[in-house]
């Protein structure tokens, strides 16, 4: 009897590996994109009914209006934050940063000017509270003040004359939001020079009447540049008309925008606005050539 030999099973070759997926041609990404960017746009309508829904019990007590402060060399949010550097621009409630030689486009509202109180930076710093121009506290700090500017409340807190700028930063789509600037120190002088040519503004009535032009009837670009003054360098604000002229920036009486930063006035005169005064950053402006408190002198 004859004995075969067996041999192995042939082996069955594998399934070939499926192909790699191609890559999304740019135009197959380009309307993924857009599909999504369209998609909230459409499904929007259906908010229409439920406007505003859910605020129907807060006042001006539930907000803080936010201040707009140049960030300097001394500034220790520069310690924490990459994304930020000198002569930038700071929203310090939502932490937003605008690059200072762009600058923002700004409405003014309404102006005051008050005493900041605060503590020493050695004693912790914080806010402690707002004075009036004639109240007994500032009067008495500034008759036994040896030095002009250098005012001590009889705690031993710093008073730091303030000339504040209420009213709304517009972004690039036309949305305004409320902010305030303060401006102390060396800051003033910018200030003051705003000030003085935006009283100089007046408006042509269709009668042919002329009346001075409400503040925040025209558009402003707030820059940052660098200055210079006894205690080293520092950014200070660069104010002008947002547009060639007064006339190129005019907002009419009912722009959305205006309606804001007169209702925003209203507001502020009124004493119900609640300002974020701990974020006010006093004594950044000057004396920015030390970088003790966090970040590198400007030259």
């Amino acid at each position: 009897m004859n004995k075969t030999k067996n041999t192995p099973a042939a082996k069955t070759a594998a399934p070939p590996a499926p192909a790699a997926a191609a890559a999304p041609t740019n135009e197959v990404a380009l309307a993924a994109e857009t599909a999504m960017l369209d998609a909230p746009i459409a499904d929007a309508s259906g908010y229409e009914e439920f406007e505003g829904a859910g605020f129907e019990n807060q006042t001006s007590e539930d907000y803080t209006i936010p201040f707009l402060r140049i960030l300097q060399a001394i500034s220790p949010i520069l310690n924490d934050r990459t994304d930020l550097k000198q002569g930038m621009l700071l929203n310090t409630v939502t932490g937003e940063g605008f690059e200072g030689k762009t600058g923002v486009c700004f409405v003014p509202s309404v102006t005051q000017h008050a005493y900041i109180e605060f503590k020493p930076r050695e004693a912790g710093g914080g806010f402690v509270g707002v004075h009036s121009v004639n109240s007994d506290v500032v009067t008495e700090a500034i008759a036994k003040s040896t030095a002009f500017g250098d005012y001590k409340t009889a705690a031993g807190n710093e008073l730091t004359e303030t000339f504040s700028v209420y009213g709304c930063v517009v972004d690039a789509d036309g949305a305004p939001s409320s902010c305030v600037i303060a401006f102390t120190g060396a800051l003033i002088k910018k200030y003051k020079a705003w000030m003085t040519k935006a009283k100089t503004i007046q408006i042509k009535l269709p009668s042919g009447r002329l009346i001075a032009a409400p503040l925040m009837a025209h558009k402003y670009r707030l820059k940052t540049v660098l200055d210079k003054s006894p205690k080293g360098a520092f950014y200070n604000w660069e104010i002008s008309f947002d547009g060639e002229n007064a006339l190129a920036c005019r907002l009419p009486a009912n722009d959305p925008v205006f309606l804001q930063a007169h209702a925003l006035a209203q507001v502020v005169q009124s004493g119900a606005g609640k300002v974020a005064y701990e974020h006010a950053g006093a004594g950044e402006d000057i004396g920015a050539a030390s970088p003790a408190a966090g970040g590198k002198a400007v030259f």
